[in-house]
């Protein structure tokens, strides 16, 4: 492909073969000239510096900078990675939807955006993304993305600024936010950023370019902050100590710990969890595994302990299980049960009746509680291939939308491989192709963080999982692409860049890196460590691929997920709890606070969606979980001990 680059009228467009595909739009200004330069730094790739002086005799003065990079197409999909997808528009949530809001664009902060002030669109044969230079600290900017009827504006703005609102944690608005930058006479400011395009092969496709070349462009080493070996046994006095509970006839994990303005306890409000926030059936499969490792029997009792619980008191006559157990031991809870609980429990389930096995423990009723769950399913299959989203006890549906039912989609191809039955195998094929559908005609998947409705992260990890799942049980090419496209979705979430660290802040208490990490959701705007439960599908992405780019991400993921982990010594000072669980939780803590070792808070605030550079004070289960889960499931550490190529 031949790129050139011609001046038209004052502009500078961007031509590939011939056919126009992107223009510079001039900056106009009383006050201040401006000056480009362009520089191929990679096939389709370019570097855009463009410099800003106040015009001869122009005194001081406060300005607004942009940089326009003009496509000449409607957009057929726009993007704003982890921030906006094609406007945001599946979903109740009352994130920023469309690009406008009463007719003005939304600007965003760049630290937001997952690769630093990422725009993306997309129109029938080239695509456009613009993406700017991650800033000092005292420099920000921000990015707004505007399709118009027949052409669509990437903009890049000098301050930062968050207009015309910004949005906030638990969907509110706050008045905007604008920065200032005062251009002396004779000071030259100079902005950089990257344009990347792409023909479009496959729609919704293109963008993949945009986080190769970013990632490229912005990545570097990094090393493990504890070894597998210290992870797991942080993991174990996490799961063993701090969230052991025993209540009535209940034996297990708690969902988390709480400040009570005094000291951590257990939170008090939906408690026991099986799967999803809670996690009861993966921690309790890796203490089994711990104890073919080392014998510990405390280890063993508690394994089992947990997964008896749900065996003998948590089961429904339709085949369901209760997600959240407290209803047993007498708390309320609404009679809810959805497809990411009860898809984590049927798969694992069907491992714990192995690892019951292997630690010389027969539990059939492990086997007989996950086949439970998948020949319900079986019956509730829609033609389409869907589940379903949600059910009560007796097995009503209560919503069928969202890719969140892919999560059952593991546990089917565990039904299948423990007892052979190939209903179990072609259902989970039918639903994979539905599933899998909607992120390719859609460029999005949905609903699998259950504390939202919107498009997110965490509904493609089954979309991971299983396909590889598959691939090996069918050898059908098909299934690899489709992880790759599920797992590029997923990369669009995950932070290609370092923001700058608030100075007073508990980012700079942990030393918090944002590298590697991944946004929640369109609601959600916070990093989460949820993408150590991709770390094994990356690494074996790398491995089908020969992309060593999958590897990088993989121990990207893996170095960020351990962020705010604590080995008892981690002090954070005070602050106000994100989301106070007990009245007390919502004054603040007026002194530094000592994390549990082996605890970790859910939530890193890297930008205004809550305070920027704050923590969540709830110590919750499912990053351990999760951390364990992917250390059970491979055979070799040495990625995760940052042997990375």
């Amino acid at each position: 492909m031949e790129y050139t680059w011609k001046d038209d009228g004052g502009a500078r467009r961007l031509y590939a073969d011939g056919r126009h595909i992107a223009t510079l739009a001039p900056f106009e200004h009383p006050a201040v000239e401006s000056t480009d330069e362009i520089a191929p730094v990679g096939d389709g790739v370019f570097e855009w510096t463009r410099r800003y002086k106040l015009r001869p005799g122009a005194p001081a003065a406060d300005v607004r900078l942009t940089m326009d990079l003009v496509a000449p197409w409607r957009a057929t999909y726009a993007m704003i990675p982890a921030v906006s997808y094609d406007g945001n528009q599946w979903g109740s949530g009352l994130e920023p939807k469309g690009f406008r809001r009463d007719g003005v664009p939304w600007a965003f902060a760049f630290h937001r955006t997952s690769i630093a002030g990422a725009t993306y669109s997309e129109g029938d044969a080239w695509s456009v993304a613009l993406f700017g230079r991650t800033p000092a600290a005292d420099c920000g900017f921000s990015c707004a993305l505007i399709p118009d009827a027949g052409e669509t504006t990437h903009r890049l703005i000098w301050p930062e600024e968050e207009t015309p609102l910004v949005y906030r944690e638990r969907d509110k608005y706050a008045e905007p936010f604008v920065g200032r930058l005062t251009l002396q006479p004779g000071q030259i400011f100079a902005a950089t950023a990257y344009i990347v395009v792409a023909p479009v092969t496959r729609p919704r496709t293109a963008w993949r370019k945009l986080l190769d070349e970013a990632w490229k462009l912005n990545y570097r080493p990094q090393r493990p902050r504890y070894s597998p070996q210290e992870t797991w046994q942080l993991g174990m006095t996490y799961a063993k100590d701090a969230v052991w509970a025993e209540e009535g006839v209940f034996k297990g994990f708690s969902i988390g710990l709480v400040w009570d303005g005094q000291k951590w306890l257990q939170r008090p409000t939906r408690k026991y969890e099986i799967g999803w926030a809670g996690q009861n059936a993966s921690l309790a499969c890796s203490l089994l595994h711990d104890y073919l490792n080392t014998r510990d029997q405390s280890s063993l009792d508690k394994g089992l302990a947990t997964l008896d619980t749900w065996a003998r008191h948590g089961r429904f006559e339709s085949g369901l299980i209760n997600a959240i157990i407290d209803p047993v031991i007498g708390l309320k809870r609404k009679d809810i049960h959805d497809a990411c609980n009860l898809g984590n429990a049927a798969a694992d389930y069907l491992e714990a009746y192995d690892l019951a096995r292997q630690c010389g423990a027969e539990r059939p009723e492990y086997k007989e509680l996950a086949l439970g769950i998948c020949d319900f399913m079986l019956a509730q299959q829609l033609p389409d291939g869907r589940y379903g989203r949600a059910w009560s006890r007796d097995g009503t549906c209560l919503d069928r939308d969202g890719t969140i039912g892919a999560f059952v989609i593991p546990g089917m191809i565990a039904a299948h491989r423990a007892t052979g039955r190939g209903e179990y195998l072609a259902s989970a094929e039918r639903a994979y192709e539905c599933y899998y559908s909607g992120l390719r005609t859609q460029g999005f998947t949905t609903a699998g963080a259950l504390d939202t409705d919107c498009i997110d992260k965490e509904s493609a990890w089954p979309l991971l999982d299983a396909g590889l799942s598959l691939y090996d049980l069918t050898g059908d090419r098909g299934y690899l692409d489709a992880v790759e496209a599920a797992a590029y979705y997923t990369a669009t979430w995950q932070y290609h860049f370092s923001v700058p660290t608030p100075a007073g802040s508990m980012f700079e208490d942990m030393q918090y890196d944002s590298f590697g990490g991944t946004a929640v959701s369109t609601q959600h705007h916070h990093i989460d460590p949820y993408a150590v439960r991709c770390v094994p599908m990356w690494l074996r992405l790398a491995e089908l691929t020969g992309n060593r780019l999958w590897e990088q991400r993989a121990l990207a993921a893996w170095c960020n997920g351990m962020m705010g982990l604590s080995d008892g010594t981690l002090k954070l000072r005070g602050t106000k709890p994100a989301r106070p669980m007990i009245p007390s939780q919502a004054e603040s803590c007026h002194r530094a606070v000592t994390l549990p070792r082996g605890t970790q808070c859910e939530g890193y605030f890297q930008t205004r969606w809550l305070e920027h550079g704050d923590s969540s004070f709830l110590l919750v289960a499912w990053p351990t979980a999760f951390r364990l889960e992917t250390l059970r499931h491979l055979s070799d550490w040495s990625a995760l001990a940052g042997q990375v190529r």
